[in-house]
């Protein structure tokens, strides 16, 4: 049977503090032995709008939120109003009694309304800034959630001792207001144990981020894109402690290329953003790709086409992102589909983009980037930077001429930097011979240009074999045989794994084939794991299956379902494991 963890939304219109709530009850719960995952919600407006922070806690770690709601704090009517189909049998409500009218005739049979003066109960802008904190003693008094904790993460958060006390006498007198008006107030169904193990409460862009700093990344730089723009601002936000330059440049088109020129300079380097910006990368990645130029872009997907919902998921650039440019060319696109996977998969992606001497992409979404986990700490003492063929100026002066681009087995050229005495060479965004000159129009070329040519393109694309061997490509959770196996890719990972370990505990079998790296596409690795498949489901957060069109192109397998979900909203453990069942059957 599906264990649903207990879970709370808070809503309310922007300003309200309505995702700094829910922040602090994940905080809270992570520092006192319990696991919570974030999701915040809010519509692409400069001002207003409804703005949710839903929260999943469990005594486990948490692979997914659920949507089915345990607890509504709703500090808009628009909050309530969205959300009745939510409610869970028995689910409390907690509103403003001054700026919520609740719809009887929508509110779940079982449901209880419990409304308090909370907004109101304040004056001038305090009933904005503050309303949060009176939510939060208010949902203290009715769900059993320890009050103490959360001003004990109070007193972490506010840094100006007047706007701590303000924020901690609210939060009590909301607290025993809600006691003195509702008596048959709730135990929360988790127990609070701290267990002593170090942890974080963080989503997706701050791993990447993390493991950027790790990787020894120097230089950031991008433009701000919705929801790309967190990596940027981490980046800038620790640029001092850490030694790295941040530039926000003027565009995307600037922003690419000054980190392909730092790349060029030997800087390993990062940029972010979504669809709309990396539109505007693709020629210049192309230039990466023909001067050999390690780079490492963060594409964080968002619903489209064109601007189409800025703070919204999909799963729709896949095919974008896989072949974007114009030309042929090797890249390495890795799709993280945890925090784990965030952190671990971009230190790994530095390495293999400076092994290789090529563009390397990570491809996330709203979902992942913005959803925060409680999550242990890093293992990162055995991760070690490889900056693949670097030379030295000895090596330089054993080997002239120095040939840039010289034919090698493996594919990979000895690679100097700007500076090197002996290493001097030219980076051309043209087809050229070895030693990086254009080879069209050129005299020395005149007669094997189109030799040339094609041994330049045969150049890169020997790098893919062993690329391939690099790479985890796929992984396969779950026996190796099964009467079902889903296949996915990205932030469907957290839902599908709660979804098969649901029905696996029923006494099915059903495993996950996780496609981590697209490109290059694991065909062999793929296809080793589907020629045993009984049954399979592919789910995918698009409208046309990218991810199945590519299977069948590099496998030949046509998958026999695909669950499809392109509504902007991410999978939900639940949903999957209807879809799994009805397969089943």
């Amino acid at each position: 049977m599906w264990r649903k963890p207990f879970t709370v939304m808070f809503g309310g219109q922007a300003g309200y503090g309505i995702m700094s709530a829910g922040t602090m009850i994940a905080k809270a719960a992570g520092r006192n032995g319990l696991w919570a995952f974030v999701v915040n919600e809010y519509p692409s407006l400069i001002k207003g709008g409804l703005n949710t922070c839903t929260v999943s806690f469990d005594s486990r770690p948490i692979k997914a939120h659920e949507e089915r709601l345990d607890f509504l704090g709703a500090l808009s009517q628009e909050a309530l109003d969205q959300n009745y189909e939510k409610l869970d049998s028995e689910a409390a409500v907690l509103y403003d009694s001054e700026a919520v009218k609740p719809n009887m005739a929508r509110v779940p049979a079982g449901v209880k309304l419990y409304p308090v003066k909370l907004i109101g109960s304040l004056t001038g802008e305090a009933a904005k800034v503050m309303a949060n904190s009176a939510m939060l003693g208010a949902f203290c008094a009715l769900s059993g959630f320890p009050l103490e904790i959360i001003a004990g993460i109070m007193r972490t958060e506010f840094k100006k001792e007047n706007i701590l006390q303000q924020n901690l006498e609210l939060l009590q007198q909301a607290f025993d207001l809600t006691k003195q008006q509702y008596a048959e107030h709730k135990a929360f169904p988790l127990s609070f144990q701290p267990d002593g193990e170090k942890k974080m409460l963080l989503n997706g862009n701050d791993a990447i981020s993390m493991a950027a700093i790790k990787a020894g990344v120097k230089f950031a730089a991008g433009y701000p894109m919705t929801p790309g723009s967190s990596v940027l601002t981490y980046l800038a936000d620790h640029a001092t402690e850490y030694g790295l330059v941040f530039k926000q440049a003027e565009d995307e088109i600037a922003a690419v290329n000054m980190l392909i020129g730092a790349g060029f300079a030997g800087v390993r380097t990062i940029g972010a953003t979504s669809g709309g910006g990396f539109a505007l990368m693709t020629e210049a990645l192309g230039f990466a790709a023909q001067g050999e130029v390690p780079l490492v872009i963060v594409e964080a997907q968002r619903g489209g086409p064109s601007t189409g919902l800025p703070t919204r998921t999909a799963q729709a650039d896949l095919n974008f992102v896989v072949y974007a440019s114009q030309g042929e060319f090797p890249r390495i696109v890795v799709a993280p589909g945890d925090i784990e996977e965030c952190f671990a998969e971009t230190f790994r992606l530095f390495n293999l983009v400076d092994k290789y001497q090529v563009p390397g992409i990570i491809l996330t979404d709203k979902y992942l980037a913005d959803s925060s986990v409680i999550h242990p700490y890093f293992e990162d003492k055995q991760l070690q930077i490889d900056r693949g063929k670097l030379v030295d100026e000895a090596w330089l002066s054993e080997h002239q001429p120095y040939l840039r681009y010289r034919i090698t087995p493996d594919g990979v050229s000895p690679r100097a930097i700007p500076g090197q005495k002996g290493g001097r060479h030219i980076v051309t965004s043209y087809t050229h011979g070895e030693d990086g000159f254009y080879s069209s129009g050129n005299r020395e070329y005149a007669e094997t240009e189109p030799q040339v040519t094609a041994d330049g393109l045969d150049k890169l694309f020997s790098k893919v074999p062993a690329i391939l061997q690099d790479i985890p490509g796929i992984k396969l959770h779950g026996p190796r045989e099964a009467e079902l196996t889903v296949i996915g890719w990205g932030s469907s990972k957290g839902a599908i794994l709660e979804a098969i370990s649901t029905v696996n505990q029923e006494g099915r079998s059903v495993n996950f084939l996780q496609i981590l790296y697209p490109s290059p596409f694991p065909a062999e690795a793929v296809q080793s794991v589907l020629q045993l498949s009984k049954k399979t489901l592919l789910v995918e957060g698009n409208k046309t299956a990218q991810m199945a069109a590519m299977i069948r192109a590099h496998t030949g397998f046509a998958v026999d379902k695909s669950y499809l979900k392109y509504d902007s909203r991410p999978f939900v453990p639940s949903l999957v494991l209807e879809e799994i069942k009805e397969v089943l059957s």
